[in-house]
C-alpha cells in the first residue's frame, strides 16, 4: 500500500510540476513582450556609446523561480518513480550541483559583461527590437535547469528508497 502513496504523490508532483513550469514560462513570456528599458545605473540618460546593463529584471527573475521550482518538482517525481536508479542517488546530486553550480556562474559571468551595440550602414526599422543573446547565458540557463533536475531527483530516489514503517516494525 505505502507504494500506491508514493505513486499518488508521484502524480500530484507531475501536476504541480507542469503548473509551476506552465506559470514560469507564461510570466517569462510577458516579461519579453514589454518595453525595454535601460539602465546604466543613475538617473541620467543614457547618451551614446555609453555601457548599458543587460541584468535580469524582477519579473524575469520571478518567472525563473517559478519555472525552476517546477523542475524541482519534476525531478523529484521522476526521482519517485525510477526506483532503479536509487543506487546512483549521490551521483545524480553530485552531478546536479555541479551543473547548477557552474550554470550560476555563467549567467553571473554574462551579466556582468559590457554590451555593445549599434546599427551599421542603415537605420533601425521601427518595430525592429534587438535581444542579445550570448553562449554564455543560453549555456548557463541550460545548465542551471539541468543541475536543478539532477539534484532534486536525489530527494525523490532519498524517498523513494526510506524502509516503509511496517517492514521495520515487523
Amino acid at each position: 500500500m505505502p507504494s500506491d502513496k508514493r505513486y499518488k504523490s508521484a502524480a500530484a508532483l507531475f501536476l504541480g510540476a507542469a503548473v509551476f513550469i506552465i506559470v514560469g514560462i507564461v510570466v517569462l513570456w510577458w516579461d519579453s513582450q514589454q518595453e525595454v528599458v535601460f539602465y546604466s545605473g543613475s538617473y541620467v540618460p543614457l547618451v551614446e556609446d555609453s555601457e548599458i546593463y543587460f541584468g535580469p529584471g524582477p519579473t524575469e527573475v520571478l518567472g525563473w523561480v517559478l519555472a525552476l521550482l517546477g523542475v524541482g518538482a519534476l525531478g523529484v517525481a521522476s526521482g519517485l518513480s525510477l526506483r532503479q536508479l536509487t543506487r546512483f542517488k549521490a551521483w545524480f546530486l553530485i552531478a546536479g550541483l555541479l551543473l547548477a553550480a557552474g550554470g550560476i556562474a555563467a549567467l553571473v559571468w554574462d551579466y556582468n559583461q559590457v554590451r555593445t551595440f549599434g546599427w551599421f550602414a542603415y537605420a533601425p526599422l521601427s518595430e525592429a527590437e534587438f535581444a542579445p543573446a550570448s553562449m554564455a547565458s543560453v549555456m548557463g540557463k541550460l545548465g542551471l535547469v539541468a543541475g536543478t533536475l539532477l539534484a532534486s531527483s536525489y530527494l525523490g530516489f532519498r524517498y523513494h528508497s526510506k524502509p516503509n514503517g511496517s517492514a521495520i516494525r515487523g
